[in-house]
């Protein structure tokens, strides 16, 4: 008879698991609006990655209901960033994968590269990536 045994995290594994999140986490800028919001990083990547006019309302809806999604959890970010990165992380790559079949390959690529350092509240694309 064979026994496993699972090892469980220690108190200060978790303890460090914890404080590196803490030190890596990036609290995301507030929504606000989420049609001015959505209106504003479609127009955003629209020049920024020159796409034509098609991609234009399957960008508006796919962002528009990210960050409606998003937005009603939004607030852990602030009390529980481990439960926000649980909600959001899977959101985030429905919406990549969303992106991409919309954009095409290549400009999904240059959209990656967009990524803002920080979750500058200046910079509006920063609302699809923290």
């Amino acid at each position: 008879m064979v026994h496993g045994q699972i090892k469980l995290p220690t108190k200060a594994a978790t303890t460090d698991a914890a404080s590196s999140l803490a030190k890596d986490f990036v609290v995301p800028p507030a929504i606000g609006d989420v049609g001015m919001t959505t209106d504003g990083i479609v127009n955003n990547l629209m020049s920024s990655l020159a796409l034509g006019q098609d991609k234009k309302s399957g960008l508006t809806s796919a962002i528009g209901s990210f960050l409606k999604d998003k937005s009603s959890f939004i607030d852990l970010a602030k009390t529980d960033p481990t439960q926000y990165l649980s909600k959001f992380n899977p959101l985030q790559s429905g919406l990549f994968g969303k992106l991409k079949t919309i954009m095409g390959a290549t400009a999904f690529t240059k959209f990656l590269g967009l990524k803002p350092s920080g979750g500058s509240a200046s910079n509006i694309l920063s609302n699809l990536f923290f």
